[in-house]
């Protein structure tokens, strides 16, 4: 867990922020974070499913890897798809809480990210000492983040509320005869999404969340390619078919 400290010219005027921080956030990371209005976007390369953040609420994720520590868009140090989550354009820095508890958010840094340095890269500080333009751009980025944020939310609570959320296990059958089931996944409840009423629909449609939601259909296609992904991965033990089971314990998430 990054540990935050306030981002100020005393403390951090000499780091600079690589050129490649992004994949130094997303490296490792078979889950990347998404917004709600970042879906449609991400199904040009991903599967996007519902996960379970470490706190115990829901997330949209895009699914970058099968297995954990590993994304298999990260190769050589560069990023391969068209699409960047947000919280790959704005790593390292984030939003905290004002130390003098004031409600207007302060940026908060993790100083101790590989994506800092300092000898080469943007600076933080511009020669007067106030933040870069870098920075600044950073900043309303995040600032739309946290707004979509609340969104994503909002759009999650509803698919519960409607019942259209399915936890399923990813079953993964590989050459060497062995299975590996990923579990504490979940999806669009396709079957409860076509018996809803025109009014549920209507209300869906005037919330903005149709598209997202047939995009996160139609995104299920993408572990073929995840798969074929998979497979040219140097190392790798390659991956014959894949079927998603219903889970068991298919409670809402």
């Amino acid at each position: 867990m990054a540990t935050l400290t306030a981002l100020t010219f005393d403390a951090h005027g000499d780091l600079k922020l690589k050129a490649e921080s992004g994949v130094i956030y997303a490296r490792h990371s078979h889950m990347l974070p998404l917004r709600v209005t970042e879906v449609a976007q991400a199904t040009v390369d991903f599967p996007v499913l519902i996960s379970r953040m470490s706190n115990g609420e829901m997330s949209l994720s895009a699914l970058t890897s099968f297995d954990p520590n590993q994304n298999l868009f990260v190769s050589d140090g560069d990023w391969a798809s068209s699409f960047q989550p947000a919280a790959m354009r704005t790593y390292p820095i984030f939003l905290m809480k004002a130390e003098d508890g004031s409600r207007e958010p302060v940026l908060g840094i993790d100083s101790d990210s590989e994506a800092l340095s300092v000898d080469g890269g943007k600076a933080l500080f511009d020669k007067k000492g106030k933040p870069s333009l870098s920075v600044k751009q950073v900043k309303a980025q995040l600032m739309e983040n946290s707004k979509n944020m609340v969104h994503t939310f909002q759009f999650l609570d509803t698919l519960n509320k409607f019942d259209l959320i399915r936890t399923v296990d990813i079953a993964l059958h590989y050459g060497n005869d062995q299975t590996n089931r990923i579990r504490g996944l979940s999806m669009i409840h396709e079957d409860n999404l076509q018996s809803l009423s025109s009014e549920r629909l209507t209300e869906l449609r005037d919330r903005g969340y149709l598209a997202p939601i047939y995009a996160m259909l139609f995104s299920v296609f993408q572990l073929n390619a995840l798969i074929r992904r998979h497979n040219q991965t140097e190392g790798t033990t390659h991956i014959k078919s894949i079927n998603l089971e219903v889970s068991k314990d298919n409670r809402a998430v």
